[in-house]
Order: structure tokens, then C-alpha cells, then sequence
């Protein structure tokens, strides 16, 4: 690999996106130093902005003219029910690259109203048809049973991959249950691989809880997002009087659609929990990735329903019970603590007897040492 593209996420406004991106420079860095990087955006100034000290370059993603041949003809199709989904990217931009990075964790898996989206798979076929590599990175895949549609496109398009690197091993299992297995690998999530500056943690006068939780988690549970703002709410205070606490509310996606923006949502709660006059700091400085681990270095203790979130809390020696919403979480609990008594799902969230019993019975310990060693050199040599 000389020349790679990565592309797939929205921006890097979602922390987890930036830890992918700065992880992915830093362990293609470390193989070979005088790879050239690039990275395809939809949010050009912004991903400039904010990745202004990282080795790479950032180039706009060129999308599909509306009044494309394809477009039209997918709008005729549409009218007599017949599905055409084509990529949003044109491939004239292409020449340069020999490998592909589809990067963002878990975009191969059904949304909260179980509907999939092919266009970025299609892109990628059509850049191995020009000779590129084709990378599944870093990521959580699955599952699709309950979209039959989703099953069917899925199965035939992961074993085209070159090479899919799973980052846990739930991802791993439900890939080999569905027939695709010599093309997977398992390996770290690259946001382990983000340089962590050091920070001397402090003693705190009272036990600090962080918190992160999320609008578009919320959805796969609840009928509404006033709901979910209830119902965690409730948890929180309730975690207060057992646990004699105070909290940080740590936002790690700001984006535009407020239905996956952590601060906005996490405001909302904080003014109930307030309001009831508990000890709610909420990060709202927009620190990113990296930022935001001075604050992580202030808890005691994290729950986080981003998984970037928990991963950006373990690499700064934070104990982290994640909150599940899809099999990711579950899969990476295990990687990291070797057990799934360290994940529990957003429903059991709302038993705070319970949440607060697993922090003060808390005696796991990470394998973050083991993690930061692994040789992604012996695994890139397979494409």
C-alpha cells in the first residue's frame, strides 16, 4: 500500500470518526512512513478544521450529478416500484489510489427503523473494478435478519471484500455464520491507536460519574426521543442518591441532525437532573477526540452508550460500562474486559439499583497493554 483512500463517515464532528481517522494514520504511519494518506469528505471545512494537525490529506468526495443518467434513471425506475441504487460518488478521482478504506465502524448494519443503504458498497465494487483494494476497517458488521432485502445484498457484497478487519469478535462469529470467513480478520479498533497526551489524574472529593449518551442509541429503544429523555433522566437521578455522586455529561457527537447530537440531547436531561439538584458538568466546548480526554481523566468512572466514547475512556485508564444498542458493544466489552458483564443494554440502564451495584462491585481490568501491542504490519500483508 502506497496510496490509500479512506472514506465512509460523515465527518469528523462525530468524535468516533476522528479517533478512526487518527488511529488509521498513525498505525498506516508506523508500518510505512512514506504512505500517502487521503481522506474523502462531505464535510470539507470542518474535517480541515479539526484534523488541521494530522498527516493527511483531505479531499471533497465528488457525488453523482442529480441529473446523471443514473439519477434519472433511478427516479423512472422509482415510479413503477423498482428499486436502482446506485453510489453517490462519481470514480473519476480514483487514479492515484491503490487500496480503499471503507472507515466508520459500524455503517454496515440496519438503521433504527431497520432500513440499509447499498450506495456506499456499490462505490466500493466499483473501485475494486478499477484495480483498488477494497478494506472493511475497523469494523462492526451486522446483523440484517430483519431485513431479508438487507441479508440478501449483504452476504454477496462482504465476500467480495479483499479483507474485512472486525474489531470484535461478535462481528467475527456472525460473519462465519453466514459463510464469509477467509476474507476476516479480527483486530483492534483503530481509535486505540490515537496518541493519548499525558494527564495526572487527580483525586476527586466526591465520587465522579462521567456519562454519555445519545440521541440515535435511544431511537433502537424507544418510541421517541422525549421518552428516552425520561426514562435516562430518571436513571440518573436515581444514581445520585445511591451512589452519593456527581456527574459529567461527555457529548461525542455534534452533529448537524439533532437526532444524532449527544449535546443537544444531553442538555435536555441535564436540565431535569438540575432541576432536581444533583451535580450535573456538561462538556460543551466541543474539545473533539482528543480534547476530550482531560475530562475523561476527571471521572472515576464512565457510561457510555458511544462506543468511541468507552474506547476513548479505556485508553486514559477510566474504568467504562457500556450501554448497548446493537451487538457492537457486546462484542467490544468482551475484547476489552474478556467478560459481558461489562455491557448491559440501554433497557437495564433504566435499573439503577442495578447500574450502581456494578459500579461499586466494579474489579475489571482491561487488556489495553495487550491491545496497543497488536502487529497490524503481519496483518495488511494478506491484500
Amino acid at each position: 500500500m502506497k496510496n490509500v483512500l479512506l472514506i465512509g463517515i460523515g465527518g469528523v464532528y462525530n468524535y468516533g470518526c476522528e479517533a478512526i481517522v487518527r488511529g488509521t494514520v498513525n498505525i498506516l504511519k508506523t508500518i510505512n512512513p512514506n504512505v500517502h494518506i487521503s481522506y474523502a469528505s462531505y464535510n470539507y471545512e470542518d474535517d480541515v478544521r479539526r484534523l488541521a494537525d494530522c498527516d493527511i490529506r483531505i479531499v471533497k468526495r465528488k457525488r453523482i450529478g442529480r441529473w446523471s443518467w443514473r439519477n434519472v434513471l433511478r427516479k423512472l425506475l422509482s415510479h413503477v416500484n423498482i428499486s436502482y441504487k446506485i453510489a453517490y460518488d462519481t470514480t473519476d478521482w480514483l487514479a492515484n489510489f491503490d487500496t480503499v478504506f471503507s472507515i466508520g465502524g459500524d455503517i454496515y448494519t440496519l438503521s433504527s427503523t431497520g432500513a440499509y443503504n447499498s450506495t456506499l458498497p456499490n462505490f466500493l465494487e466499483q473501485c475494486q473494478s478499477k484495480g483498488l483494494k477494497y478494506v472493511l476497517w475497523g469494523a462492526s458488521v451486522g446483523k440484517f435478519e430483519n431485513n431479508p432485502s438487507a441479508l440478501a445484498f449483504y452476504k454477496e457484497h462482504l465476500k467480495k471484500i479483499d479483507l474485512i478487519v472486525a474489531r470484535e469478535s461478535v462481528t467475527v462469529n456472525y460473519l462465519r455464520s453466514l459463510g464469509i470467513d477467509n476474507n476476516v480478520m479480527l483486530a483492534p479498533d483503530p481509535a486505540f491507536f490515537v496518541e493519548s497526551p499525558r494527564i495526572e489524574k487527580k483525586s476527586n472529593d466526591k465520587l465522579t460519574i462521567g456519562i454519555n449518551l445519545s440521541p440515535l442509541s435511544a431511537l433502537y429503544h424507544y418510541k421517541n426521543i422525549d421518552t428516552a429523555i425520561g426514562k435516562q433522566a430518571e436513571t440518573i437521578c436515581g444514581l445520585a442518591k445511591e451512589l452519593d455522586c456527581k456527574f459529567i455529561f461527555l457529548p461525542h457527537v455534534l452533529a448537524a441532525n439533532p437526532n444524532d447530537n449527544d449535546l443537544l440531547y444531553l442538555r435536555e436531561i441535564a436540565d431535569i437532573v438540575t432541576n432536581k439538584g444533583y451535580d450535573v458538568d456538561i462538556i460543551d466546548t466541543d474539545p473533539g477526540f482528543i480534547g476530550l480526554k482531560n475530562n475523561l481523566t476527571r471521572c472515576d468512572f464512565v457510561i457510555a452508550a458511544r462506543m468511541h466514547c468507552a474506547v476513548n475512556a479505556i485508553t486514559m485508564h477510566v474504568p467504562v460500562l457500556l450501554l448497548s444498542y446493537s451487538e457492537k458493544a457486546k462484542g467490544m466489552a468482551e475484547y476489552v474486559y474478556g467478560t459481558n458483564k461489562t455491557v448491559i443494554s440501554l433497557t437495564d440502564f433504566e435499573n439503577y439499583h442495578n447500574v450502581a451495584d456494578i459500579v461499586k462491585c466494579w474489579n475489571y481490568r482491561s487488556r489495553l497493554d495487550e491491545i496497543q501491542k497488536f502487529r497490524f504490519d503481519l496483518l495488511l500483508q494478506k491484500i
